[in-house]
């Protein structure tokens, strides 16, 4: 009998922003200060901590935005495809804690402490050579070339 990996039917690879597993994971609720897209690091507004903002490095890392399905009924056509973006004022699930799927900007290993790039909110490898970025926030669970998905864990208090 032949072995069949699930990745001959399914991509393991939900979305970007997607929570990777469901086991022991906290998110909180927020409201955004200006588009968030999802997948990316977010923080407080300056001067307006009631609403959150992609981050920039000029505030303290406060999660990830999960990805929503109530995007796609602001599509006008369903042939564009899910706009992966939340408006300004929108309710935000940020993952405080748990594995989600983010975008890399670099290629990553397995077991890589992961930072963020201040100009995108998207993730690199600890050590890039890229000198805009976060402290360490978390640690990549699989491997992804850059421009890929990869799991990154998080554990905020």
């Amino acid at each position: 009998m032949p072995i069949f990996s699930y990745e001959q039917y399914m991509s393991e690879e939900l979305g970007k922003g997607k929570v990777a597993s469901y086991h022991d994971h906290r998110a909180d609720t927020e409201a955004a200060g200006a588009p968030i897209d999802w997948g990316v690091a977010v923080q407080r507004k300056d001067g307006d901590p009631e609403h959150i903002v992609t981050y920039d490095g000029t505030g303290k890392f406060i999660g990830v935005a999960i990805a929503n399905i109530y995007a796609e009924t602001r599509l006008t056509d369903i042939s564009q495809g899910v706009d992966g973006h939340y408006e300004q004022y929108d309710a935000v699930p940020v993952l405080r804690r748990g594995i989600v799927f983010v975008e890399v900007l670099e290629d990553v290993i397995k077991g890589d402490e992961a930072v963020i790039d201040n100009a995108t909110g998207n993730f690199r490898p600890k050590g890039t050579s890229t000198t805009t970025v976060s402290e360490t926030v978390g640690v990549f669970k699989t491997s992804a070339s850059a421009g890929n998905l990869a799991q990154l864990e998080i554990n905020l208090p």
